[in-house]
């Protein structure tokens, strides 16, 4: 997978090891899981059912588990979903949009937020009417990739050459007997909107000796890698047209059909942007639910995590939308707050304990408000944040000049600050 290379990660699901970066691209313990827990189970599922026309920003999209497991939430949970979405139906709009404080006018039936946004009375049968996901990453090869890799594996048989760095061996003897899969639809789905949209993708070389590499191969599906084998995946690829001579791959064709129509979401768009997220975000327009912050740690990319990128952030979400991310790092959420937004953290249940972080421009909707040593840690030296004024500066040179003024602050230590507030001296 170009500089990447894949393993099975504890829960059946592929990681990917970045030798350029020479850090794990996802979590050991589980890949998939990691993407349910700090992406998915955290989202304010009332406030974001209220709305009929649902846009989702997945940031450093790689193989794509953000937005394949907001998918796979919604189908596995359609009818809990629906019940939701018809209760708050049921619910005085006006009360409910007051409980979370999101100011409303009314105008012909229709609820109208201050961002100038529409929340539409809700009398429909579907989760969603359209459902619009921006995918950002700079590499076509993990994009064009992200519909082949394979999830739920029972069995795993590991042997790759990384499985002893960082870590990892230790994560893959957990008991852990939840095998998270993303539906094969799903995938096809996804296939057949990046060839629609982007099928330059597919005539990347390096894609096509990944998917025909015996190397690879125990990584990838192989009933969605039976489509670019058998040469169906070339320019206008269109899977509800698919016109096969191979019963099997019109069986497949079939079984997609028949889970899109019970799908409960009547539109879907995935939209692809190769390219910088910093220059990507400051040319877009659009107000989004959801914002999926999934680059590489700060100290790798501290260019996604500026004060600067945040304030860019925090202009294109909705009112009520939220942001979330995998870090708890006190210099991202120094900016985060700076740039405006309200923040808090999000809870894990499997391991009890906080992890990750949510911002939003509502305080109403942080459930878990930091506590009062996570916020004085924000003031310390710790929280000096990533200065990207141009938002187009190299990642060293972001890094030296935090350093710099790390170096020439007077500002407590983090450690001094904890130790001090151990002691209750603070």
């Amino acid at each position: 997978m170009s500089e990447f290379q894949p393993y099975f990660t504890n829960d059946g699901s592929v990681g990917l090891y970045s030798e350029k970066y020479d850090d794990i691209y996802h979590s050991a313990s589980g890949a998939l899981t990691e993407a349910y827990e700090k992406f998915i189970y955290p989202i304010n599922w009332d406030v974001l059912l209220m709305h009929d026309n649902i846009k989702i920003l997945d940031i450093c999209y790689g193989i794509g588990y953000n937005s394949k497991s907001f998918l796979n939430f919604v189908y596995e949970n359609q009818k809990k979903l629906l019940k939701k979405k018809k209760k708050l139906k049921n619910f005085s709009k006006n009360n409910f949009l007051k409980s979370y404080n999101i100011e409303t006018i009314h105008t012909n039936n229709k609820y109208t937020q201050n961002s100038g946004n529409y929340i539409n009375p809700i009398y429909t049968d579907n989760i969603f009417n359209n459902l619009s996901i921006t995918a950002i990453d700079n590499d076509e090869i993990l994009i064009g990739l992200s519909p082949f890799i394979k999830s739920g594996v029972k069995n795993i048989k590991n042997n790759s050459e990384i499985k002893n760095k960082h870590n990892i061996s230790k994560y893959l003897t957990e008991k852990n007997t939840k095998k998270p899969k993303i539906k094969n639809f799903l995938n096809f789905l996804i296939l057949s909107k990046i060839t629609q949209n982007a099928p330059n993708i597919y005539q990347n070389p390096i894609i096509s000796t990944i998917l025909t590499s015996a190397k690879y191969s125990p990584y990838l599906n192989s009933q969605i890698k039976g489509l670019y084998t058998s040469g169906c995946v070339t320019g206008q690829f269109n899977l509800n047209n698919l016109n096969l001579h191979n019963i099997y791959y019109r069986y497949l064709s079939n079984c997609y059909k028949n889970d899109l129509k019970r799908f409960k979401i009547r539109n879907i768009d995935f939209n692809i942007k190769i390219n910088d997220a910093r220059n990507a975000i400051m040319s877009d327009s659009t107000l989004y639910n959801l914002i999926f912050l999934d680059a590489f740690t700060p100290q790798k990319c501290p260019c996604l995590w500026s004060y600067d990128f945040f304030k860019e952030l925090y202009r294109v979400l909705n009112s009520d939308g939220m942001l979330l991310t995998y870090s708890s790092s006190a210099v991202v959420r120094s900016a985060m707050q700076a740039a405006g937004f309200y923040i808090g953290y999000i809870y894990s249940k499997r391991f009890n304990k906080s992890q990750g972080t949510i911002a939003a421009k509502n305080e109403a909707l942080i459930n878990y408000p930091l506590s009062e040593d996570d916020l004085g840690l924000l003031n310390t030296r710790a929280g000096i944040f990533y200065r990207d004024k141009n938002l187009n500066a190299q990642n060293e040179a972001i890094i030296k000049a935090r350093n710099f003024e790390v170096q020439n602050s007077d500002k407590i230590s983090s450690s001094k600050y904890l130790k001090m507030r151990s002691n209750n001296e603070v």
